[in-house]
């Protein structure tokens, strides 16, 4: 009988571990499928996630290689690169209906801005977003899914961003990396009962691609002036070189 009941502990031990371990292991699966499955129905971009690894023991853990792809008809590797992102989640909510996020940090994200005659690459993909947000997926509308889910998230912090932009201004080419001002964000979902997975990742994607576009345009409004004035001087001293031939050289 003793022997019954040790092996009985000993086999409810295994079990148990085993169990752990397939929620450490199926978590990870699970965000890595929802990113890539749900994030091109927000962006309509390939969105690609290298891995997840999240500790439900601990509640904390990182997203790596979190890239997100241009719009149709720019080219380039990404439109977003925002590599590593660091989670800490309030661990006694992961198997709720709503998940508390404690924070989000994301550090050194690169945003690749792509200017052309007919708009730039983040325009576009901020238009696919607002137009994305006002669908909802089948795994949204599914309360079997995953995606079910909602969320609550205390603080977000971006931090080191810069925007590498690429543009034509006046028959100019343009390619420089300017610095984006840290963004913080506060009580998302705090108001209710949470946000969606999709709404999340739009309030976290939305104001970084502002503040980009923000930048680049700013930058390019200047390279463009420069070359107007640039421009127009060389002109006037055409036109005076016709009055006064040999003066203006």
């Amino acid at each position: 009988m003793k022997q019954f009941i040790i092996r009985s502990l000993i086999t409810a031990l295994i079990l148990f571990i085993a169990a752990l371990c397939y929620l450490y292991f199926s978590l990870n699966t699970l965000v890595k499928k929802a990113v890539e499955t749900v994030g091109p129905t927000i962006t309509k971009t390939q969105v690609r996630l290298a891995s997840a690894n999240l500790s439900p023991f601990s509640g904390s853990g990182q997203l790596s290689g979190f890239v997100i792809g241009n719009p149709e008809g720019f080219d380039g590797p990404y439109a977003l690169n925002l590599g590593s992102i660091a989670v800490n989640v309030d661990k006694s909510t992961i198997l709720k209906e709503t998940i508390v996020v404690n924070s989000i940090t994301i550090r050194n994200p690169t945003v690749a801005m792509i200017g052309t005659p007919f708009g730039n690459n983040l325009g576009k993909l901020l238009q696919n977003i607002k137009s994305g947000s006002s669908s909802k997926s089948k795994e949204e509308t599914n309360p079997s899914s995953g995606s079910s889910k909602k969320f609550i998230v205390k603080e977000v912090v971006i931090s080191g961003a810069k925007v590498d932009v690429a543009a034509s201004a006046m028959d100019q080419k343009i390619q420089q990396t300017l610095p984006i001002p840290d963004i913080t964000l506060r009580n998302i979902g705090s108001d209710g009962s949470g946000v969606s997975g999709r709404d999340l990742a739009t309030q976290l994607m939305t104001p970084l691609i502002n503040a980009a576009v923000r930048e680049g345009i700013n930058t390019l409004a200047k390279q463009g002036l420069q070359q107007l004035q640039k421009k127009g001087a060389q002109e006037l001293g055409k036109e005076l070189n016709k009055a006064l031939p040999g003066f203006f050289k």
